[in-house]
């Protein structure tokens, strides 16, 4: 009968900071842990050799170089723990990044592939903060409603079986090019369901790939970002409010002034 505990990757930059994290989730949760192993994050070195791998990402004309050498860096990453999970032949693969802190109770390994945690945004990104997105949610197991929304960040990632892993590595190799990874997770619909609520969040840092502020990410991934959402839809109709009481009163005077006139 087939053992169901993780086995959990975490992508980091040193051994010491593998260590502490690992500890931490074995001492809490040793029974339904099976085996924790490092994935050395990947820091990619832009030569005069080398050049031709910018090209290897899809992104904004305007992308700096130092945020595609770390978008690729995040990719090769990724690449390296599906390629330990295939070499491993292990399932119930929980992949941490190295800014991933739990924030509730490890449930037990979900039965299929899904997010543990990310940002819910609209069905088109560039929409986001601009509508709010109606999600019903349960408690569990929920379907991605891809024609409504979709869920970036790779923070924590959980792969059921190593058969999966393996067709999600090649799927990440034969493009000639390829979409920062949370972007082409979200496009291809790889994940059909995510964990509610968020198991893990992004800790407040100052980001490593896109230089975002300490709390930016936290609060993004907090409850997959569904309370940040409202607090600036509610923000957004106060200063609507305001600039139509201003324009309201600027409009009062005027008119009472040419009627003084």
């Amino acid at each position: 009968m087939p053992v169901n505990k993780y086995n959990i990757y975490i992508i980091c930059k040193n051994e010491e900071i593998f260590m502490e994290k690992s500890r931490k989730l074995h001492e809490t949760y040793k029974s339904k842990i099976c085996h924790i192993q490092w994935i050395p994050a990947e820091y990619l070195t832009l030569t005069q050799c080398n050049r031709s791998m910018l090209k290897k990402l899809k992104t904004l004309y305007n992308t700096k170089q130092k945020s595609i050498i770390r978008k690729l860096g995040c990719i090769a990453a990724h690449r390296k723990a599906l390629l330990a999970i295939y070499s491993n032949q292990t399932n119930n693969n929980l992949i941490l990044e190295e800014d991933a802190v739990l924030t509730t109770k490890l449930p037990n390994p979900p039965k299929e592939s899904c997010y543990m945690g990310g940002w819910i945004v609209p069905k088109q990104i560039s929409k986001t903060g601009k509508v709010v997105i109606d999600v019903k949610l349960k408690r569990g197991m929920n379907k991605i409603g891809y024609e409504t929304f979709k869920i970036i960040t790779t923070h924590s990632l959980f792969i059921q079986s190593h058969q999966q892993a393996t067709e999600l590595l090649d799927m990440t190799i034969q493009p000639e090019k390829l979409k920062p990874y949370d972007i082409f997770l979200a496009e291809q619909e790889y994940f059909k369901t995510f964990y509610y609520p968020s198991i893990f969040v992004q800790e407040s840092h100052k980001s490593d790939i896109d230089d975002k502020g300490a709390d930016v990410n936290y609060y993004r991934t907090l409850n997959y970002g569904l309370d940040n959402q409202m607090n600036k839809s509610r923000g957004s109709k106060k200063r609507k409010t305001r600039k139509r009481n201003t324009r309201r009163r600027i409009n009062s005077r005027r008119a009472r002034s040419a009627r003084n006139n």
